[in-house]
């Protein structure tokens, strides 16, 4: 019996939640995914509390299990609850990759850089970490507003000499300005950067590439499910079959291939198990062996299917939007420190937030300008400075933060 099978089986005959989907769903033989519904997150939210197999209820109330919360684009959060031995299993898939393409092993030193804030006020300078455990430097960078506290986290980062860095993409862009920004060089111990959380531009990876010179790898997960693919060192993003089972979900149904909504099933999580969980991700997965999909790679992570807009007949998803700044900034020597974009359905407006570097904000109507012609030259759409372009000015952090609206 595989592991898919030993899941489904058990899910059949010890959880309260999918016992009654069986019955709802009239399936016949519990053991064959393709008769189990699609899980929603709208579902996952309204049972969190009572998809607890048997046994497990009783130690979420002694608080004997994992929680891993993920708030998602509703704004509600997600609670998924593990026994710490199956969130170990689940990880090991990831660390034996990470042993085995880069010499990464559980005990070497890292840091990660967390963003909850802890609800400590801050002048924006100071950084907040802990060593806990000694192999881990934990920064909290959420609280980190300006360029003297990423300056100062450099030092932190050299100090505690990591083999690796466990960061998101937007970290990272902040840590390469504040390096050059220093004239100071990373640590000699440093050996790999691995990406997670959003989705990394080629741009950023490129960049990150020569000035570190270490391998660089993306990791794909959640706080539902752990690692679902990780990236070798050919560039190939494999997905974690021993951790998940991923499907795809489009026009044509559910399948082990093809382009689609991600819909996961956990073969790990016995506490809270998972089954067919539309993540929401847009993803293309293909098989590099035969047609039966038993190795699964992913071409193209697309993002999440609430974060894509419609303009002028045009999707564009949060990665294309940080590819166009990516180009923005290529051609004006990194002139946007931040930026944000935010779109609502409602009024039909997109809008991009930008924050640019303090000494050169005279040079925004260039930026307006080349940002207009990448929306033309990248996605086909049709913009006006008159009826599209929007500006309003405000103080940030020292800093001029210009916000364009983007209209359909």
């Amino acid at each position: 019996m595989s592991k898919l099978e030993e899941m489904l089986k058990y899910v059949s005959e010890h959880n309260d939640f999918y016992k009654n989907r069986i019955k709802e769903y009239g399936i016949k033989d519990p053991t064959d995914i393709t008769q189990w519904p699609v899980l929603t997150r709208k579902e996952l939210q309204e049972n969190r509390y009572n998809m607890f197999s048997d046994g497990y209820k009783s130690k979420y109330f002694n608080q004997q299990l994992r929680r891993q919360s993920s708030s998602g684009s509703s704004g509600v959060p997600v609670n998924v609850y593990w026994d710490y031995k199956d969130w170990y299993a689940s990880n090991m898939s990831l660390w034996r990759k990470r042993l085995q393409w880069y010499g990464i092993h559980p005990n070497d030193k890292y840091v990660m850089f967390t963003l909850n804030a802890l609800n400590i006020k801050n002048d924006g300078e100071t950084v907040y970490y802990i060593k806990k455990p000694e192999n881990i430097l934990s920064v909290n960078v959420s609280l980190i507003k300006n360029h003297n506290g990423y300056d100062k986290l450099v030092d932190i980062i050299n100090d505690f000499e990591p083999k690796w860095l466990y960061i998101q993409p937007f970290v990272l862009n902040k840590l390469i300005q504040a390096y050059k920004r220093t004239d100071k060089t990373p640590p000699t111990t440093l050996k790999y950067i691995e990406s997670i959380g959003e989705l990394l531009s080629s741009d950023l990876r490129r960049r990150a590439l020569e000035f570190f010179e270490v391998p660089l790898a993306n990791m794909y997960g959640s706080e539902e499910m752990s690692g679902i693919a990780y990236e070798s060192p050919n560039q190939q993003m494999y997905v974690l079959n021993d951790n998940v089972l991923l499907e795809i979900m489009n026009e044509n149904g559910i399948s082990n291939c093809g382009e689609g909504e991600t819909i996961i099933t956990n073969l790990n999580n016995i506490a809270m198990p998972l089954v067919r969980y539309n993540q929401g991700d847009i993803i293309e997965v293909a098989n590099i062996n035969s047609s039966r999909c038993n190795t699964q790679i992913i071409h193209n992570i697309g993002g999440r299917k609430l974060q894509e807009v419609i303009i002028d007949n045009t999707s564009i998803n949060a990665f294309a939007f940080s590819e166009a700044i990516s180009t923005i900034n290529n051609q004006f020597d990194d002139v946007i420190m931040n930026f944000q974009f935010l779109y609502s359905r409602s009024s039909g407006k997109l809008l991009c937030k930008l924050v640019l570097d303090a000494t050169r904000n005279e040079w925004f109507s260039s930026v307006q300008a080349a940002l207009i012609y990448v929306f033309k030259q990248k996605f086909n759409i049709l913009l006006s400075n008159d009826d599209i372009i929007q500006l309003a000015y405000f103080e940030t952090d020292g800093y001029k933060q210009r916000t364009i609206i983007i209209e359909e």
